[in-house]
């Protein structure tokens, strides 16, 4: 209804009419107004303040309708008869009644008095008061034009309520759509889930009577005990489960993940490659990761695994790399650097990847990966040091031994009577880079429960075991074992030091420059009596409280015959290099024997670390870290080489250079620097264009190919034994999401939702 109240300040009196006074406004409505709203024009001749199709009946409210005299009584319009018929309509112009319906839905049939006209004879509105009689109003209302165009009355009340067909089909379909997108999301999350945490996605038998349907419908089950919309969705032949679903949201989630990093490559302008190669389930498969920064963060991505099965020669590499590289359109995005191992095929000068990459992108710098030569460094003392070499055999012996089920748990059992903390002994390996450290410092916390469960072994004589038993708890109670036990774990405390920065993903050149040279320095501080002397009285503290003996040994004259030393090394200690052996002085004490011991393995370090990073090796990362120093003159080398490339102009560099150095020690006086959050407060790109461009670079170049290495964990975990038949498309996706964690857990699955929709025809609506 549109019930409206006026003031009508002014109506003319006719001849007998009763004079009208003004009347007050009863209700406010809505809008304001002192004129009655003009209606459209609907019939010809009707007044213009009746209502229109889309404002319904025109009803005004007054305190007092004009009167006309019929008879001997003045009559009016009461606004009480609005209760009774709906459909009436009053117009103050022509101070008549009109039938809404009948002047909006009627036809040349309607009745001219209630469409035209107008009714205003009110002594019949209420009819005769003879029995049954009926007033003009109830005979319109009951006639059956006035009933069919009511009818459309309440039909176009009812479309506007509910809509028209199309209109409802419509609405159902975008209901339908909308719960056809929130169950894909939550098969986008769940195959999220999945691949986040490395998790199988299908099971042996998926068969409805299964009672195992693998971890992707099982999770699918769970939910839908839960959410009736994906219940009802999720039992319909096409509920989206299979594994070509799954392969192609893996897909799009992988895209994803990969268009991320690539973005932010393109933004940075350049970026440095990492790869290393590692056997999965008789495939030969090559991690490849970028490292590249973002306002001086550095970042080190993996970008995906690829099959090298079919040729490992540098050709078939570098082809791999590049092929890679243009997938994910990286192809024209310069290369800075690149490190590897020390493996010919990769390091070569003449015919190695770095060299072929080299040829595509002249100043890709090749670094051989520092935390792999640090570890070479431990191999080659092993090597020449024959008692480093017994011990870590020896260590390799106890792991295997007490890797049986029944002396792991006799094990236990004592360590958990003697209140050993339960760490465990790791197999020696020579691509895990902390097993050394860590196993002598397990030997020596553990030593006491090793021993006991040992001579218990030997006591009971079950089986064949015992013999390897007498054999371990033997060599355990060697007094050279002993010695070299606390000798190399000083020694490997420091180099692991060293491993474990060069590993880092923040880890910089120069960085790398600085740490090796501590370390070097350390080692060679260890090497004097006094540093010996602390840990022999170590060494003495633990053969007591464990009666090890730890007497020097001695070579008897009836013993076979020995080799012996040249002349010409008379004056030098070189019996671990020549394997020479000589009959120990009964004069020379066991301090003085063990500490030549000492000596021996120390300078087998400092010698391998020296002649591994050679000056020559660490001229570059000297000069980065000489740059980093904002030392100009010294880290040219670093400046020349890449100065054509990003258009560097040196003399402006300079100036860059010496207004940034003042400005940093006006802020963080006697610091450091290098640190780039110190310099991303003070290094901007607007003033110091070209500085900003080289410290980028500077933290751009690779120190090692650790994260590579990390790959190679994530790769046992998402290709199991029982996942060894995956393809490789599907498993270098999963282990992109399931490495790259802190992105995947960032993906929005409205937006894989929208590009799984739009990639194929569907067979459910997806798109509105």
């Amino acid at each position: 209804m549109n019930n409206k109240v006026f003031n009508i300040f002014n109506i003319n009196k006719k001849k007998n009419d009763e004079c009208v006074v003004p009347v007050v406004v009863k209700e406010t409505s809505i809008v304001e107004a002192e004129e009655p709203v003009i209606a459209q024009k609907i019939q010809p001749n009707s007044p213009n303040d009746l209502g229109d199709i889309h404002t319904g009946p025109y009803r005004p409210i007054l305190q007092v309708y004009p009167k006309t005299k019929h008879g001997t009584q003045n009559r009016s319009f009461s606004a009480s008869w609005y209760d009774h018929f709906p459909w009436i309509e009053y117009s103050i112009e022509s101070n008549a009644i009109y039938c809404y319906v009948c002047r909006i839905f009627g036809n040349e049939t309607s009745e001219d008095t209630f469409v035209k006209i107008g009714f205003n004879n009110w002594k019949k509105l209420s009819g005769s008061k003879g029995k049954g009689s009926k007033s003009k109003l109830q005979l319109h209302g009951s006639s059956n034009h006035h009933l069919v165009c009511s009818a459309k009355w309440f039909a176009l009340k009812q479309t506007k309520k509910s809509g028209s067909v199309h209109t409802s089909l419509e609405t159902a379909n975008r209901e339908q759509i909308s719960i056809n997108r929130e169950y894909l999301k939550i098969l986008i999350d769940i195959v999220l889930y999945l691949s986040r945490q490395g998790l199988a996605f299908r099971g042996h038998d998926e068969k409805e009577l299964s009672t195992n349907q693998g971890n992707f419908l099982e999770t699918c089950k769970l939910i839908a005990k839960h959410n009736t919309d994906f219940f009802k969705k999720y039992e319909t032949p096409i509920n989206y489960t299979s594994w070509a679903i799954q392969n192609q949201i893996v897909q799009l989630c992988a895209d994803n993940v990969i268009s991320t990093i690539s973005t932010d490559i393109k933004k940075c302008g350049f970026f440095s490659i990492m790869c290393d190669e590692a056997r999965s389930f008789k495939e030969e498969q090559m991690a490849l990761c970028v490292r590249y920064t973002n306002h001086f963060q550095i970042f080190e991505r993996f970008l995906g695994f690829i099959n090298v099965s079919e040729n490992q020669n540098s050709e078939s590499l570098t082809s791999a790399i590049v092929c890679f590289l243009k997938k994910y359109n990286l192809i024209d995005v310069p290369i800075i650097a690149q490190s590897y191992d020390g493996a010919s095929v990769m390091s070569g000068k003449h015919g190695g990847v770095q060299k072929k990459i080299q040829e595509k992108y002249p100043y890709a710098i090749y670094t051989h990966c520092m935390a792999h030569r640090t570890n070479l460094v431990v191999i080659d003392m092993c090597m020449s040091v024959n008692e480093a070499k017994s011990l870590f055999n020896t260590l390799e012996a106890v792991y295997v031994h007490f890797a049986m089920p029944t002396t792991n748990y006799k094990f236990l059992e004592i360590k958990n009577k003697l209140k050993i903390k339960n760490k465990s002994i790791t197999r020696i390996n020579d691509t895990r880079w902390s097993c050394r450290y860590h196993n002598c410092k397990v030997i020596m916390e553990n030593y006491p429960a090793l021993i006991e469960v040992l001579n218990e072994e030997i006591e009971d004589n079950n089986d064949r075991d015992v013999a390897q038993a007498k054999g371990i708890l033997s060599l355990l109670q060697e007094p050279g074992f002993v010695v070299h036990l606390f000798v190399l774990y000083e020694i490997l405390l420091v180099v692991n030091i060293l491993s474990n920065r060069l590993q880092e993903k923040t880890a910089t050149l120069g960085q790398a420059a600085q740490i090796i040279h501590s370390v070097i320095q350390s080692l060679k501080d260890y090497r004097n009596d006094d540093k010996f002397l602390v840990i022999w009285n170590q060494i003495n503290e633990f053969a007591k409280k464990h009666q090890v003996s730890i007497e020097k040994p001695t070579i008897g004259l009836g013993s076979k015959r020995r080799r012996v030393e040249s002349t010409r090394l008379s004056n030098f200690y070189v019996t671990s290099t020549t394997s020479a052996q000589q009959e120990v002085s009964a004069q020379v004490t066991n301090e003085a024997f063990w500490r030549i011991k000492y000596y021996a393995v120390l300078d087998s370090v400092i010698e391998n670390l020296i002649r591994r990073f050679s000056d020559q090796s660490l001229e570059l990362a000297q000069s980065v870290d000489n740059f980093f120093l904002l030392d100009f003159k010294e880290s040219k080398l670093f400046i020349n080489h890449y100065k054509d490339l990003f258009q560097i102009d040196t003399d402006t560099l300079m100036a860059e250079m010496t207004v940034a150095k003042n400005a940093f020690q006006t802020v963080y006086q006697d610091q450091v620097l290098g640190d780039p959050e110190q310099m991303k407060s003070i290094i901007n790109e607007a003033t110091f264009p070209n500085l900003y461009k080289l410290l980028g670079v500077a933290y751009t170049l690779p120190i090692s190919s650790a994260t590579c290495e990390r790959s190679f964990s994530a790769m046992r975990r998402v290709k199991t034994w029982l996942r060894s038949t995956m393809i490789q498309e599907r498993f270098s996706n999963l282990s992109i999401i399931h490495i790259e964690r802190d992105i995947s857990n960032n993906i929005n699955s409205e937006d894989i939702l929208n590009d799984f929709s739009s990639a194929n025809n569907r067979k459910i609506p997806l798109i509105y």
